[in-house]
């Protein structure tokens, strides 16, 4: 099933053609318009310039971010032990970050705003990308005077769950060292598109630990792992979406060249041990990770401002590009993974869960042959 972008939402939905969701789930759903449809779209957070806009869109998409990026530093390991020189394994895994309650909305600092403004100040707390389905307050513009409604904040997923598909394939080189690669490659549907790569390496200590070496079942390595996606989506933000239509300027553009870029990187390092028993592998690591996102809106997009004392509409392009770093573990609360893996001749199957500020269920299955 495939998302359609040229159809229109119904009359009671934005008229943007994509929306955060799909940066998301554009893997599992390949483009379900049922799951784009369940949240608003956010060009129109910068109905009042940019800084508004970041000071309402970092906080809103930060808790998808951070889990989405936390899952994409799982799923490396589900045993200790590396592949023999020449052995390989391809696994798919489903890592799902878990997005913590205290993240499913936030208050919006009314007085940080510049141009926009809360329509009730006391009603300021607002969902978040993983919060409720509920749209969130209305904001007003403030613009010497003129203060006619702008937008509501966008509704939530009504989910705590983020998931990051991986595809993952390794191979056994020398001196009980295992190089693994993920790779997706670029799929377009229609303007749209998505495309991750990664690279790992594996390698044992046990053999260099005296008194350990000998010893069976046991095993004993580390790991790292970086991993790149990317998604370009094509976004229709028009002056009607920011109840503008009617200002002079509305026609400025064309409004039909705009995207959504969303880069995130994500870095892993652990020490795992595992104990290989004939059908059954109990594994754990300690480790961390760490995920620095990249979010861009370009083209140019409709906002508000005051042309003398007239509001008109003029086009601002490229208005939005932010970092959002987010340190899921580190030194001093590192991440604690616990799983088991079973083995039927070369099938594996394997489920484990990672403890962390965004916690990690995985499960996944494979061909491995030692």
């Amino acid at each position: 099933m495939m998302f359609n972008f040229n159809n229109k939402k119904s009359t009671d939905m934005k008229k943007i053609q994509t929306s955060l969701i799909a940066a998301f789930f554009l893997i599992v759903f390949s483009m379900d318009h049922t799951c784009r449809a369940q949240v608003n779209d956010i060009g129109e957070i910068i109905a009042a310039g940019a800084d508004d806009g970041r000071l309402l869109l970092q906080p809103y998409i930060a808790p998808a971010v951070d889990a989405f990026g936390a899952g994409l530093g799982s799923g490396w390991y589900n045993t200790a032990k590396p592949h023999q020189l020449g052995g390989f394994d391809i696994t798919i895994t489903l890592n799902t970050g878990i997005v913590p309650k205290k993240y499913e909305t936030f208050d919006i600092d009314g007085d940080a705003l510049t141009f926009l403004q809360l329509n009730d100040p006391a009603s300021n707390n607002t969902p978040t990308i993983a919060g409720s389905t509920e749209a969130g307050p209305q904001i007003n513009y403030n613009i010497e005077g003129y203060s006619e409604p702008a937008f509501n904040m966008p509704q939530g997923l009504n989910t705590n769950y983020i998931p990051a598909p991986m595809v993952q394939a390794g191979i056994g080189l020398i001196r009980g060292t295992e190089l693994m690669v993920r790779f997706l490659p670029n799929i377009k549907i229609e303007e749209n598109e998505i495309g991750l790569w990664g690279l790992g390496g594996k390698h044992d200590i046990k053999q260099w630990i005296p008194g350990l070496k000998n010893l069976p079942v046991l095993n004993i390595s580390v790991l790292y792992g970086y991993t790149k996606l990317h998604t370009y989506l094509q976004l229709e933000v028009e002056p009607e979406d920011i109840g503008a239509e009617t200002l002079p300027g509305a026609n400025s553009s064309d409004w039909d060249d705009q995207w959504f870029r969303l880069v995130t990187q994500s870095h892993t390092a652990n020490l795992i041990v595992s104990a290989n028993l004939p059908v059954v592998c109990f594994y754990g690591g300690l480790g961390f990770v760490t995920t620095k996102t990249n979010l861009k809106l370009e083209g140019d997009f409709p906002t508000v401002y005051l042309d003398d004392v007239i509001p008109s509409v003029k086009a601002v392009g490229d208005p939005i590009n932010m970092e959002i770093t987010y340190r899921d573990g580190g030194f001093t609360k590192p991440r604690l993974n616990a799983g088991v893996r079973f083995k039927f001749a070369v099938i594996t199957l394997h489920v484990d869960y990672s403890w962390a500020n965004y916690s990690i269920l995985t499960g996944g299955f494979g061909v491995s042959i030692r």
